[in-house]
């Protein structure tokens, strides 16, 4: 603005990482164009402040001025505190109110005092500088695969044994003698007929039998204890 002390630019080349920054200069007497002026007055920087001026912003709004622009800067205190857009905006409404006189810097850049940096074609890389390979990484380490334990032995169940049956053997019948009188005790087990072979009665078990008839009704059924008689 022309109240403030604008921070302007030099006009010589620059060689900055490989691209160089020319001049050109604004035909004398043209109307200066908002960016030329944003350029001349802050170097295009949207957040730049005059210390002894207190203008701000891309365009070096004086805070009165800035505040005099009613909607568009509404709801900020200057211009540095605006978004681009709003300093735009701000800046083409007061170039159409008031023209480029309210920029100290337009009188520059139409008496041709002023040029503006413009950048150049961005010279070609050497060939010869050659692009580190792309390190290899290497292949990540397969896993071991977990080791799979082995099933629990299953137990075998114990066998039961049998309860043990003890068996007792009858005991042998006592052979008895023949008696002297000529009877016999039946024992256990005894039939006429071998009662017969045992005492060697003569006629066999039916001789014995005969013998007996008054109490040996059946020649099969005979008790122990019975008493017979035995046939001379």
């Amino acid at each position: 603005m022309k109240t403030s002390t604008a921070i302007r630019r030099g006009a010589a080349a620059v060689l900055m990482g490989g691209v160089a920054v020319g001049a050109f200069a604004v035909p004398a007497n043209a109307a200066p164009s908002l960016d030329a002026i944003k350029q001349c007055e802050s170097g295009g920087n949207y957040q730049a402040h005059n210390a002894s001026s207190g203008a701000s912003g891309a365009y070096q709004f004086l805070t009165s001025t800035w505040q005099s622009m009613g909607a568009i800067t509404a709801g900020y205190a200057n211009a540095a505190d605006a978004p681009a857009h709003v300093q735009d905006a701000a800046a083409a409404a007061l170039m159409e109110r008031s023209g480029p006189s309210q920029w100290e810097c337009s009188g520059m850049i139409s008496g041709g005092s002023y040029t503006a940096p413009v950048a150049a074609s961005v010279a070609p890389q050497s060939s010869s500088v050659q692009k580190a390979a792309p390190v290899q990484q290497a292949a990540p380490v397969q896993q071991a695969a977990p080791v799979q334990q082995a099933a629990p032995v299953q137990q075998v169940a114990p066998v039961q044994q049998a309860p043990a049956v003890e068996y007792t053997a009858p005991a042998a019948p006592v052979q008895q003698a023949a008696p002297a009188a000529g009877t016999y005790t039946v024992q256990a087990g005894d039939t006429l007929g071998t009662i017969a072979n045992k005492l060697g009665v003569n006629g066999g078990w039916q001789a014995l039998f005969a013998a007996n008839s008054g109490t040996v009704a059946d020649a099969n059924l005979i008790f122990p204890g019975q008493v017979l008689n035995i046939p001379a």
